[in-house]
């Protein structure tokens, strides 16, 4: 399997494009930058399913001009949303273990970053090889092991000697991304291989300091307030009332860049597994 990295610059051209569909959630438009980097790498034209397709304006985003395209998702919120995008000539509602189309359906899968959040993983990678085409690609993002290690808050918070509150913040933080696989990449590859997929490419995204500064940002904005909503509520309105703070979170996006060391060691990937002809 080859390694690809992302240069620096990728990632900033990543975040201008991004920052467009979320320029007030910096932990969302920072992971969204990585990843958009990586897909950059692919081209993804027509026949395709995308697994977990949210509202789809993400994927319009990626490949404007994609053709033939269904979606699917398990959230009818977001089932209803994909229908009205425009994006998709049919949008399933249901588990990703259950894909309601014929065998070798599809050119090509997409999966941005839902694999890690589904349960019975090996029957969802089977039911993506029994849909691809002989040939055809899987291209998604996973988080990996990294992403809970590296969880900043409730560490901090245990550092500061509140074991308790630190272990409901990881508890918490757990549960509201429902993470079922956040594997090592290894363990990912050993994944695809037991569905019939070869992987071919893996992209790691978000290193070290990325991952700490994106963290820490995704766990204080996710932390519950005592109205039964979440800090995120109120951080929004905050920053959407500054015009300059997406051209300025690019430049700390800029500085966490020169910081790291390590490009390959990271809390998310993007992977391309092919199923054999």
């Amino acid at each position: 399997m080859k390694t690809l990295i992302l240069q620096k610059q990728e990632v900033i051209q990543g975040y201008d494009v991004v920052s467009q569909l979320y320029p007030h959630i910096p932990p969302l438009s920072h992971w969204r930058a990585w990843e958009y980097a990586a897909y950059q790498q692919y081209k993804l034209t027509e026949n395709i399913l995308d697994l977990g397709c949210g509202d789809g304006k993400y994927f319009k985003l990626l490949w404007p001009h994609a053709k033939r395209v269904t979606g699917m998702d398990i959230n009818p919120v977001a089932v209803e949303l994909a229908e009205k995008s425009g994006v998709y000539q049919n949008v399933h509602l249901g588990y990703a273990h259950q894909i309601p189309e014929p065998s070798n359906s599809f050119n090509h899968i997409f999966a941005n970053c839902s694999l890690e959040h589904m349960d019975n993983i090996d029957k969802v990678l089977s039911e993506v090889s029994r849909c691809l085409k002989p040939g055809g690609t899987l291209i998604c993002s996973v988080v990996t092991h990294r992403y809970e290690q590296w969880a900043l808050l409730p560490n901090l918070v245990s550092m500061a000697g509140f074991d308790q509150v630190s272990r409901a913040l990881l508890k918490d933080f757990l549960e509201y991304h429902h993470l079922s696989n956040p594997f090592h990449p290894d363990e990912w590859k050993q994944c695809f291989i037991r569905a019939g997929l070869k992987p071919e490419e893996h992209v790691p995204i978000l290193p070290k300091h990325n991952s700490g500064i994106f963290l820490l940002m995704d766990g204080i904005w996710h932390v519950k307030d005592k109205n039964a909503g979440e800090l995120g509520d109120s951080i929004f309105p905050f920053l959407s009332s500054n015009p300059n703070f997406a051209t300025a979170f690019r430049s700390i996006l800029a500085g966490l860049l020169e910081m790291e060391t390590d490009w390959q060691d990271c809390s998310g990937a993007v992977f391309m597994a092919r199923k054999g002809v």
